[in-house]
């Protein structure tokens, strides 16, 4: 049994891969309690609320892990933010409104941010371990360059470009780290960030259990063997 740190456990892709790991010693990080409580509930998992655009909240849960969960080997960052809109669109009310200057920097601040500043701070405790695994949920995004989301596109190639950056440094240190980019999934991703997309363009997407699966298949791999990045997508989106 491993002991793994789930963030973004309350819903989607996170949610997902709390179930299909639900035999392991889990860690489940959300920003929303409610969600949270219940899938730690029917995982029978520790849970800790969180907000890894934080810096304090961040602080707050390494505090925690040191002393609840000294024993993390695997960290899975499945947290994420929405928000798409090409320049010339932002004098449309819409695109305004889902670019204004607070959810630019909210997106930033959780994608790349959050998921730099989990690297750097929880590390250091699988490095004294000996031993570990980082999986980081990212994005198509983080590998093609999408001109209709570019705020989201430079969000996600931050944290890809970074886990390219500490591969080597951490591979020194017997710890891997796996960016899983997917395309569309069927989530609600895209409703929580105010921009449902049409039943037309979310039946292109993957169920959240695929990605959970492509997720599993990175975590039951030997630990000598390593993938840097996967990609996965719906053949029909391809």
């Amino acid at each position: 049994m491993r002991n793994v740190l789930i963030i973004g456990a309350g819903d989607g892709v996170g949610r997902a891969t709390a179930e299909i790991l639900k035999n392991e010693n889990l860690l489940l990080v959300d920003n929303v309690e409610n969600n949270l409580k219940e899938v730690a509930g029917e995982t029978t998992a520790k849970y800790f609320v969180c907000d890894i655009a934080s810096a304090e909240e961040l602080t707050h849960l390494k505090t925690f892990i040191e002393e609840n969960f000294s024993g993390l080997d695997t960290i899975i960052n499945c947290a994420g933010i929405w928000t798409k809109g090409e320049l010339s669109q932002l004098s449309q009310e819409h695109f305004a409104k889902i670019n204004s200057l607070e959810r630019i920097k909210n997106v930033i601040d959780t994608n790349t941010f959050g998921t730099i500043a989990i690297v750097t701070m929880l590390s250091q405790i699988l490095i004294k371990n000996g031993k570990g695994q980082i999986i980081n949920v990212n994005s198509q995004s983080g590998v093609e360059t999408e001109s209709f989301c570019p705020v989201y596109n430079a969000s996600k190639h931050g944290s890809y470009y970074y886990r390219k950056a500490i591969q080597n440094d951490l591979a020194r240190h017997n710890i891997k780290i796996t960016d899983v980019c997917p395309g569309l999934i069927k989530t609600n991703f895209y409703i929580s960030a105010e921009d449902e997309l049409p039943d037309s363009i979310m039946q292109l997407g993957l169920e959240v259990e695929d990605v959970a699966k492509t997720i599993k298949f990175v975590f039951d791999l030997p630990h000598e063997i390593t993938i840097p990045s996967i990609e996965v997508r719906n053949i029909k989106n391809d």
